[in-house]
């Protein structure tokens, strides 16, 4: 069975159809809901919010776009709408940035590896990460986001935002660029 005919049985009430979109999207709407509440318990009232939206709202998918499309513009929609409300950002690690980890890697150090002083300056550097994210406009921001931490190509992206495929270009050339800017002091320091 397609997507969208899962969302139309969802929009009858079809509680089967529910829990095959649950099953197939919940780690992907948890893992960019965490993203932007960096807080487990908050990424989980979060992800449960998008799935009630979800279920209460898709008798309203028009099927212009990939039911993904329409899931991750309601995700992001509710986690800005979160953030504006508990005025709370943070977000990516110093070390993930540098190493290009993505959300699905997740790589538990061996702490007793790490000396004081070394998880000091861990620490330090990804303040200064998250406040230069934080610091980048709201566009840039979430285009850089769902490019190098979700793997969306550009037409996704463009999709998500409802704008052009070279607006998200111009999006990420910017964000990266401003990123640089804030950034290449911190690593002529390393």
């Amino acid at each position: 069975m397609h997507e969208q005919e899962i969302l139309q049985k969802i929009a009858t009430g079809d509680i089967n159809a529910f829990k095959r979109l649950f099953e197939k999207y919940q780690t992907s709407v948890f893992n960019l809901c965490y993203r932007f509440s960096k807080n487990r318990q908050e990424a989980e009232d979060l992800c449960q919010d998008v799935f009630l939206k979800i279920f209460k709202a898709a008798h309203t998918f028009r099927q212009q776009s990939h039911p993904s499309t329409w899931i991750y513009r309601i995700t992001i929609n509710l986690c800005l709408n979160h953030k504006r409300k508990k005025n709370r950002h943070t977000w990516l690690s110093l070390q993930d940035l540098a190493q290009g980890k993505n959300s699905q890697e997740h790589d538990i150090e061996d702490d007793s590896q790490i000396t004081p002083i070394e998880q000091l300056e861990l620490s330090e550097r990804e303040k200064i990460v998250q406040q230069a994210i934080k610091a980048l406009p709201k566009n840039q921001r979430i285009a850089f986001i769902l490019q190098r931490y979700e793997h969306m190509s550009v037409k996704e992206i463009a999709e998500i935002l409802g704008c052009s495929e070279s607006s998200v270009q111009s999006r990420l050339s910017r964000a990266r660029e401003n990123l640089a800017k804030k950034l290449l002091p911190l690593a002529r320091e390393i």
